[in-house]
């Protein structure tokens, strides 16, 4: 959607061509119960980014934010709610009845976080540079991102070295001693990742989320109405400059002459000739599926399937007709998001599962109730809960997830129920969504949230692929604008932002 609203808003003839009934993907929203509706995948955007809001004038489409003064909470089993806000002050303060060394600490450590963020995400406003070909601009701006690294102090830059590649868990000890905040701030690092906290790499994504937050906007808010009110603004700025739109299409294959894409073939039949082809579905799914392997050179078809697609959460969805009493959460706390994970150990035991092809029978969950600040999802006095539950591999030994849906959605429930007695009570329907049903109800290869893993063998020049990283691929006219292309970090609109702009260029 941000692409073609992009294309189209630099005057390029543009038709986006959606599978489902309605655009948005996994900002979806879809009704759970009469009266009751949900975001079904996604129920909060990545921070949205600044560029895209602005370049497209969203709130002349009805986007507006929410004030929001806590970023996430996370409640203890014995009744105690951690909450981090986004004042760093204010967390300081609220640190101090958890840990005294904490409080003391957190200012600096979210300083370094911020400061680092902001440098990486100054790698995300434009495509990773041609290794072949660097254009002039492309130096230009690392060597804006290497100006920006020799003036960070000495000790930030230590840490960015050091950061990206270690374990989450390893960084946040470092700087923080109590183990519900250490899993609290692990847990951006291992989000929809095939990873533990004590796995290498994790460190990454931690970074990642700083990134997105440095560039969003307005800061500190978020999206009123969710990924779904998202989706619309960009559908109707899409529309606004020009953009076709068919939905309830999909496309069976795209078209290659001369190895260059000129168009694509409908599920119908029908044959669409176009200068261009954009994918927003994920690298395995455009190369493999909708790419004859005739066209493509076979070390890159090679490099491709073994591109990394390895899902591993899932999402349960609640309508109650009360709101959970969870012990030790304010309304406030419930508005935003909440996390139960309550030390590091609890984290890594969760992967243990995934990594033998199991379920977690106790799920580190981060849950939503998006009908407190949107009312209208839900009849008076009933709400929705939405949950991501981690880890659920795509893969399971011995069993399947058509019969294993079911049971995953009872953990999810029991874990609720231990922070929030009677939670069982109020649930009037239930829906689960496995990463399997993410494969084959939205097109996600492997149940890949990030259509492909954030990892540092498959992020900035590397995402999906060496050589692929400027969202061009070996076919001439086709392009990659999902989050299987850089900066690949969910719903931020960064993704497409710049493919909009490499495509533009290419067919100026």
């Amino acid at each position: 959607l941000t692409c073609a609203a992009l294309l189209g808003k630099a005057g390029i003839r543009t038709l986006l061509i959606e599978q489902r009934d309605e655009v948005g993907g996994c900002a979806a929203e879809s009704e759970l119960a009469p009266g009751f509706r949900v975001p079904t995948l996604a129920h909060a955007t990545a921070p949205v980014r600044r560029d895209v809001v602005e370049d497209l004038q969203l709130y002349l489409h009805g986007l507006t934010f929410l004030d929001t003064a806590i970023e996430v909470s996370s409640l203890s089993p014995d009744g105690r709610a951690l909450t981090l806000w986004n004042d760093p002050r204010k967390t300081a303060e609220g640190l101090a009845a958890w840990s005294a060394r904490d409080a003391q600490a957190w200012p600096a450590f979210h300083q370094s976080l911020g400061r680092l963020g902001g440098l990486i995400g100054s790698l995300f406003q434009s495509a990773p540079p041609s290794l072949d070909t660097p254009h002039a601009r492309d130096l230009f701006s690392l060597m804006h991102t290497l100006s920006a690294f020799r003036g960070l102090p000495k000790a930030d830059q230590w840490r960015l070295l050091r950061w990206g590649p270690m374990a989450v868990a390893d960084l946040v000890s470092e700087s923080v001693e109590h183990e519900q905040l250490r899993a609290t701030l692990a847990a951006d690092g291992i989000f929809g990742a095939m990873l533990g906290p004590w796995s290498a790499g994790s460190g990454l994504q931690l970074l990642l989320a700083a990134a997105n937050r440095s560039l969003a906007w307005p800061g500190g808010q978020v999206v009123a109405g969710g990924p779904a009110a998202f989706a619309r603004a960009l559908r109707l700025a899409a529309e606004r400059h020009g953009v076709a739109i068919k939905t309830g299409i999909a496309v069976q294959r795209i078209e290659v002459k001369d190895d260059r894409a000129v168009g694509v073939t409908l599920a119908t039949g029908e044959h669409l000739e176009a200068r261009a082809v954009v994918s927003g579905v994920d690298p395995k799914r455009t190369f493999l599926s909708l790419c004859e392997a005739d066209h493509l050179p076979p070390e890159f078809s090679w490099r491709i399937s073994n591109y990394r697609s390895r899902g591993t959460l899932a999402k349960v969805n609640f309508a109650l007709s009360s709101l959970p009493a969870f012990t030790g959460a304010t309304r406030e706390m419930l508005a935003s998001r909440v996390r139960l994970a309550p030390d590091l150990d609890y984290l890594e035991r969760a992967f243990d599962h995934a990594k033998y092809g199991r379920y977690s029978s106790n799920p580190w969950i981060e849950f939503t109730i998006p009908s407190l600040n949107n009312p209208s999802l839900a009849p008076d006095g009933a709400q929705v809960l939405s949950a991501y539950a981690q880890f659920a591999p795509y893969a399971l030994r011995d069993t399947s997830w058509d019969a294993e849906r079911e049971p995953l959605g009872d953990i999810v429930a029991d874990t609720l129920e231990q922070y929030a007695p009677g939670f069982s009570s109020a649930v009037v329907a239930r829906q689960v969504l496995t990463p399997l049903d993410l494969e084959r109800g939205w097109g996600l290869t492997g149940g890949q949230i990030f259509h492909g893993e954030l990892a540092l063998d498959q992020f900035f020049a590397m995402r999906p692929l060496l050589g692929f990283g400027d969202h061009r691929t070996p076919i001439r006219g086709l392009f990659l604008c999902s989050s299987g292309s850089h900066p690949g970090t969910g719903l931020t609109g960064g993704s497409g932002a710049n493919a909009a702009a490499v495509i533009a260029r290419e067919l100026a």
